[in-house]
This record gives C-alpha cells, sequence and structure tokens, in this order.
C-alpha cells in the first residue's frame, strides 16, 4: 500500500521505493506515537502521500517512467493512473487514488487526509470535471 501510493505520486519505481524505505525509518522513530492499527494504516498512507508530494516539489518536475518499470497487475489502471496524474493537481489525484485506486470510503479518504467529507466529495467532482475536459480535447 505504501509503495503503491508512492508510485502513483511519484511514477518513477526508484524513487518509490525510497520513499517505502523512508516511511518506515520515520514509523520506526515515531512507533510510540501509534496508537491502533487503524492509526498506522491512516498514519503510513498519510506519510506516504507527504514524502512522495515533498519528493515531486524538490525535483519540481513529475518523473515519468516507463510502461516495464511500473508493477501493476492491470495494465489499463496504470494507464489510468497516468492520465490522472500527469492532469490534475496533487489534492485531486490523492482523492482519487485513495477513493478509486484504493478503495477507501469518502468517509475514510476525509478522515487520512484531516479535510472535511464534503471537501473530499468536491474534490472527487472537480477532478471528474478537470478529467472530463481533457478527453474530450
Amino acid at each position: 500500500m505504501v509503495y503503491r501510493t508512492a508510485l502513483s505520486h511519484t511514477l518513477d519505481r526508484h524513487y518509490a521505493e525510497d520513499i517505502f524505505q523512508e516511511v518506515f525509518l520515520k514509523l520506526h522513530r515515531y512507533q510510540q506515537k501509534i496508537k491502533d492499527t487503524q492509526h498506522l494504516k491512516y498514519w503510513l498512507i498519510r506519510t506516504s502521500i507527504n514524502m512522495s508530494i515533498s519528493h515531486n516539489r524538490r525535483i519540481k518536475r513529475i518523473v515519468t517512467t516507463a510502461e516495464e518499470d511500473v508493477i501493476y497487475e492491470d495494465e489499463t489502471a496504470f494507464y489510468d493512473l497516468k492520465l490522472i496524474t500527469e492532469d490534475l493537481p496533487d489534492k485531486f489525484k490523492t482523492v482519487i487514488f485513495l477513493c478509486r485506486f484504493e478503495g477507501f470510503s469518502e468517509n475514510k479518504t476525509a478522515k487520512i487526509l484531516h479535510i472535511s467529507e464534503g471537501t473530499v466529495k468536491s474534490r472527487l467532482y472537480r477532478a471528474r470535471q478537470l478529467l472530463k475536459k481533457v478527453l474530450e480535447e
């Protein structure tokens, strides 16, 4: 889950592996603050998203990768993910990834991202509108 999150934001398996390792090193440092398994899951997702976004800001561009470097069982999922990642701002990418690719409900996505459920719904709607506009072009 952590690796897929990093991969979806960086689109580079080497950077995703680095972020994966950094997340678990950070977990080792902060493990006393983790309350239960649900909190751990949310913490891992939120930390991997934050670290991926920080990485993208550091390099000031999203690195695209060759199709053979990406590990997905379903090739269409990769193409969908690539389309979303290339054309949407991070706030929209994140809610699409959590709700549609990871299968979290809008309520759980809101808890993970520390935003309201209405904001999640709004971002999903706006993301769909942006994607529709891109696909029509």
